[in-house]
């Protein structure tokens, strides 16, 4: 099993202890460096977070993103399916917080693209995968990094709690 070098895993976690405090920017590096599970991993504790427009306006920018030619080796891992389940969840994942809209069509008609396994068979598909598989990052905590992306998304929520009560406040003694 290769690894990723040293100073690739030190970038990647210097980089999601800053991007964590936007968490569609935290799954679009995961998605950026391959960090598929992780991704996936990231967008079930999205059922956590306060959804807000701005959130959803970000997961739709991020679905448009996904079509730009920077994400085009994520578009053709689709395409090995045994290989990448956690792409598709991820994917799927994103698609369930979108509402029923363009990017939600978009990403619903880009994952109604991804090939039956079984339709996949080749007469070689008893060998190891050469294409387009990438060795996991081992050497990342994953588990410390979820836990550190939870504790931020946490005092995001509590300062946003408390700007609105202030908000609320000052909404009060204008009125008085």
């Amino acid at each position: 099993d290769l690894t990723f070098p040293q100073e690739s895993r030190n970038l990647f976690c210097c980089l999601y202890r800053s991007w964590c405090h936007n968490p569609v920017t935290t799954v679009s590096l995961c998605f950026l460096t391959q960090n598929y599970k992780h991704a996936y991993d990231l967008i079930q504790k999205f059922g956590d977070l306060e959804v807000t427009v701005d959130f959803l306006t970000e997961v739709d920018k991020l679905v448009q993103l996904i079509e730009c030619p920077i994400f085009t080796y994520l578009r053709l891992q689709l395409l090995d399916v045994k290989n990448n389940p956690y792409l598709i969840k991820a994917l799927y994942g994103l698609l369930m917080l979108l509402p029923q809209s363009s990017a939600f069509q978009l990403l619903s008609h880009r994952l109604q693209c991804v090939p039956n396994p079984e339709l996949m068979q080749t007469a070689d598909s008893t060998k190891p995968s050469a294409g387009f598989k990438r060795a996991p990052a081992s050497n990342i905590d994953y588990t410390e990094l979820l836990q550190h992306f939870e504790k931020v998304q946490s005092k995001h929520l509590e300062a946003r709690h408390q700007r609105a009560g202030r908000a609320e406040q000052l909404d009060r003694r204008v009125v008085l």
